[in-house]
């Protein structure tokens, strides 16, 4: 083994949204003219062999890029027949591959924070709620309050690995740079007393130390997340690719 492989860190994993836009990218390139339609998302993921998630994260990355506008009730259409844009410069994971790896794990971890949490916990989880309520009547998102309180489910489990996980998890998805562009379009919508029902059924059922309920809020919680997303992702989609022609495109 050369000492260069010994050394040098390993090549950076693509994502999986970050092959299905390159392919996307070369299908157009060969067979489609500039405003044609895409097929639908579903048949997508079909022809692709991945879910509709990970579709709509390339038609959402390759939109940014202007590559693609989404028309509301319409589909997606070509825009510009470019190379294929270099959808790495959006950092993190795509928000629905983190979102269905929570989906996964969350509920499983509420379930064993109301078998194992303690008086503190519940303490805990109550100001982590209190301090949400608050920063919403202010006005203001509540990223650190709901990242505290999905840590303290986490801590109760007395599973550090688990608290580990959910922590990257939580991370993974606020540096994603889809996640980014797609919460900034959340914002203006009123999601929050949405958020905070779910909140507060997590934390009742946990308190009341039933598992099954807390797994259920748990997932009913990520499910609205997961929806939220998907509407607003096109919408962001839409509004992204409203910019006349000569406008300079972000990406982030």
């Amino acid at each position: 083994m050369s000492t260069k492989m010994l050394h040098d860190p390993p090549s950076k994993p693509e994502r999986s949204f970050e092959i299905v836009a390159r392919r996307i990218a070369a299908m157009i390139q060969a067979n489609y003219r500039i405003g044609q339609r895409l097929p639908a998302e579903r048949d997508l993921a079909k022809t692709f062999g991945v879910s509709r998630p990970t579709v709509r994260e390339a038609i959402l990355s390759l939109a940014m890029a202007g590559m693609l506008k989404v028309r509301s009730n319409s589909g997606v259409y070509v825009i510009s027949r470019q190379e294929a844009p270099d959808v790495h410069v959006l950092e993190g994971f795509g928000p629905f591959e983190n979102l269905e790896a929570r989906q996964l794990i969350e509920p499983q971890i509420a379930a064993i924070a109301a078998q194992r949490g303690t008086e503190a916990t519940f303490a805990q989880l109550a100001e982590a709620l209190a301090m949400m309520r608050w920063e919403h009547a202010q006005g203001r998102e509540a990223d650190t309050s709901d990242h505290r309180f999905h840590i303290v489910l986490a801590e109760a489990t007395g599973n550090g690995t688990l608290v580990s996980i959910s922590d990257s998890l939580w991370r993974a998805q606020t540096e994603s740079g889809i996640w980014q562009e797609i919460h900034n379009h959340m914002r203006m919508e009123d999601y929050r007393p949405m958020w905070r029902r779910d909140h507060e059924a997590i934390f009742e059922a946990v308190q009341a130390r039933n598992p099954r309920k807390a797994s259920l809020a748990m997932t009913r919680h990520l499910t609205n997340i997961r929806d939220a997303l998907m509407e607003a992702s096109n919408a962001k989609s839409m509004a992204t690719t409203k910019a006349p022609a000569n406008a300079p495109k972000k990406v982030r």
